[in-house]
């Protein structure tokens, strides 16, 4: 039996069915995947959160939640994320199976459509605009989110390396956009994004348990069935094979302990092939306990409080995140180099066999929870193809000691980053 099933709704308006009966809820995602662009990042992270908290027929909070109440408790959030150059926008319901229900209620399929109805029938003014005092609410959170953003100095050395090393590609845009386009955004803008969403980006609908999936067919038919689609794909991230030069910035603010972030350029296009051995290879350089990075910079040396690497297949690039004081930074750049050389050289039996075997851990893992199941087809959203946890925990086991060596030599130092603190008199 297949682990999950696609069915076409429209054009570039797909369900994904992941059928399972040993949770106790069902998870219900509906998705949209637009090209992440300055002009309209803002205004699509404002629209999710403003539509995902009223519909028309339930115009307050106290409506809202009676509505949630009565389908046993149900819950609605909303995630905005970053996939490559593409922005997502993930309205995500939970609710109790339908086993469970008193007297054979459908709760999963009522639960849907109540998600299509916060597209499809916003909450709207006598003018058929979006009322004011609710667009001013949702532009302040989201500039609090922001700021929080800015607060958290390891997300924020993250972003400030990322607005570096990507400087005129997409990638540099934050997934909520920037204060100045908050600030900009009004009742026309927002209606604006919404036909977009609706009639052009990439919709998903995954679902995931033991929902009545015939249902949410019909349903989904229903709304998005009808609507003559003027179809844009997610888009392919730009692509530079190899850095020409290292930057590096210096950022001195009022900080505790410094930030030291690195960023590779990874020549590897082939996102899909080349995903499980990247992958591998990360863990293995900055991984778990086990790998380079933890053992060698962080443990032996003493270099840093943390150091980690992740890599990003769809944009193809690894970024080395740490933890350092300043004067341990040109140290730790130094040995993190050295160790992506010692990986070069091959020296990783241990670290190898830890790190496929954890990997393998992590994707199985996913098999256990409702949500990270979800999450998991949701995050394929922009792919051309999707797989499963089991097919790529199968991909983990086929990659092989010398593939990792081979990944290494495919990085290259792009941009360095140090967030340190001021120095006196400043």
């Amino acid at each position: 039996m297949k682990d999950f099933s696609k069915i076409n709704i429209n054009d570039g308006v797909d369900i994904i069915s992941v059928g399972a009966d040993r949770f106790k809820t069902n998870e219900i995602a509906l998705s949209f995947v637009v090209p992440l662009k300055e002009e309209t990042a803002s205004a699509n992270a404002l629209l999710a959160y403003l539509i995902s908290q009223t519909t028309k027929s339930c115009p307050d909070l106290g409506a809202f939640n009676k509505k949630l109440a009565m389908l046993y408790g149900a819950s609605i959030n909303t995630f905005i994320s970053k996939l490559g150059e593409n922005q997502c926008i993930t309205i995500e319901a939970s609710c109790l199976d339908d086993r469970f229900a008193i007297g054979e209620e459908v709760i999963s399929a009522e639960l849907f459509d109540f998600l299509c109805k916060l597209v499809f029938e916003v909450k709207l003014d006598e003018n058929g605009d979006f009322f004011n005092e609710d667009i001013k609410r949702e532009k302040r959170l989201l500039i609090e989110r922001i700021e929080s953003e800015e607060n958290d100095k390891r997300v924020f050395a993250l972003r400030r390396l990322e607005s570096i090393m990507f400087e005129n590609e997409p990638f540099s845009i934050n997934k909520y956009g920037d204060i100045n386009s908050i600030n900009r955004v009004d009742s026309n803008v927002l209606k604006s994004s919404l036909e977009y969403l609706i009639n052009s980006s990439k919709i998903q609908i995954t679902v995931v348990g033991n929902a009545d999936i015939n249902g949410i067919c019909e349903t989904a038919k229903k709304y998005f069935g009808s609507v003559e689609r003027n179809y844009i794909p997610p888009v392919s991230s730009v692509f530079v094979a190899k850095a020409d030069k290292v930057k590096t910035v210096t950022d001195r603010m009022d900080v505790k302990q410094g930030k030291l972030v690195l960023g590779f350029r990874v020549n590897n296009q082939s996102e899909f092939e080349g995903n499980p051995k990247m992958r591998l290879f990360s863990d293995v350089f900055g991984g778990g306990p086990y790998s380079k990075l933890f053992n060698n910079v962080r443990e032996k040396l003493s270099l840093c409080y943390y150091c980690s690497a992740r890599y990003d297949r769809r944009k193809s690039n690894v970024i080395i995140q740490c933890g350092c004081e300043e004067e341990n930074m040109d140290k730790a750049v130094d040995e993190i180099l050295n160790q992506l050389n010692d990986i070069k050289n091959g020296n990783i039996d241990e670290e190898f066999s830890a790190g496929k075997m954890a990997i393998g851990d992590a994707i199985n893992s996913v098999l256990d929870d409702s949500v990270s199941l979800l999450s998991w087809y949701v995050n394929q959203i922009c792919d051309n193809k999707t797989i499963s946890p089991s097919e790529s925990a199968a991909e983990n086991r086929a990659v092989k000691r010398d593939e990792i060596v081979e990944c290494a030599s495919l990085l290259s130092l792009d941009s360095i980053y140090k967030l340190v603190s001021k120095k006196e008199g400043e």
